[in-house]
């Protein structure tokens, strides 16, 4: 997970410059010195489209009426689950999965839906559902297919079982925010 309060030091050097072309709406935010860190939010007003590029990766968002440079502070800064909903394509991995994690949300799900064993069956049971566990795709089929025999409707949660998000679609918006802040300060917008 990114640490946002460290990853802002990596910004303080930024600066923001903003530019108009009416329906092409960009945002650039980097140290003037250096490429370490830049970032561009590049809109596309009529397309309602946000592309990101730089050295933090790259991404295209979509949405039908407010992925506008005047809108996205409000609805997806503070919100970044609903952002990730409106991603098209990605570079960089948002999620990634933890087998400690796992056979904790596991656990949780046990006790939830009423596991009525004892402490070393528990223990029996997370090991053989966490076989072959992947750190990029989590649970395996035979992970999956332990736990559904005893629970058929884990298949609704178990995709997010030790799922961590890696914290970068916080980086941008922490960019965005800052960037915003510094063009308000200096009377651009």
């Amino acid at each position: 997970m990114i640490n946002l309060e460290k990853e802002k030091k990596n910004f303080q050097n930024h600066v923001a410059t903003f530019t108009d072309y009416e329906n092409i709406k960009i945002l650039d935010f980097k140290r003037p010195d250096s490429n370490e860190y830049r970032i561009r939010f590049l809109f596309e007003e009529d397309y309602c489209r946000l592309h990101i590029s730089g050295d933090l990766g790259h991404l295209t968002a979509s949405n039908y009426y407010n992925m506008r440079f005047g809108t996205f502070e409000k609805h997806f800064t503070g919100n970044v689950g609903y952002f990730n909903e409106k991603i098209d394509c990605m570079d960089r991995d948002r999620y990634y999965f933890d087998e400690e994690q796992a056979r904790k949300d596991i656990y949780e799900y046990m006790m939830e839906h009423g596991f009525n064993g004892d402490e070393c069956q528990v223990d029996e049971f997370l090991d053989d559902s966490l076989e072959d566990f992947d750190d990029e795709s989590g649970i395996s089929k035979a992970g999956y297919d332990v736990l559904s025999d005893y629970y058929p409707d884990v298949w609704e949660e178990v995709s997010d079982f030790g799922k961590i998000s890696t914290g970068i679609l916080d980086l941008y918006m922490l960019a965005f925010k800052l960037a915003m802040g510094q063009l308000r300060e200096r009377n651009i917008l």
